[in-house]
């Protein structure tokens, strides 16, 4: 699907909902069907830091009508960054999921889906 040979006509695509998606948002930055599509929605997972990064140092964004980012782990100045790396389209990102976390923990924060069993 990411090669954009399969799906020659593909506009739309959605990459949704997954504990995997700075790994999706990394391998949709480089993919050769980003620059077929007119939207493209990699909400409801847990996309942090690491994947916008990822977005921003891909090809370029500003083609899309609209970027869905909803239910996010993004700080503020990466939010700031792709929105304005991605105009004119429209960044869909609305505010940022809270890590579930004890200070006392020595483990990494948990973060979750936006859907799940």
């Amino acid at each position: 699907v990411l090669s954009g040979g399969t799906f020659p006509r593909l506009r739309h695509l959605g990459l949704q909902n997954s504990e995997l998606q700075d790994e999706i948002a990394a391998a949709v930055a480089s993919a050769p069907v980003v620059a077929q599509l007119e939207t493209l929605a990699l909400s409801m997972g847990t996309l942090s830091d690491t994947g916008g990064e990822a977005l921003l140092n891909g090809q370029p964004l500003n083609h899309l009508t609209t970027l869905d980012l909803r239910h996010h782990y993004l700080t503020d100045p990466v939010l700031d960054r792709i929105r304005a790396a991605c105009a004119p389209a429209v960044v869909e990102a609305g505010e940022a999921e809270d890590d579930y976390w004890d200070e006392g923990d020595d483990e990494e924060p948990e973060r979750y889906v936006a859907v799940s069993e």
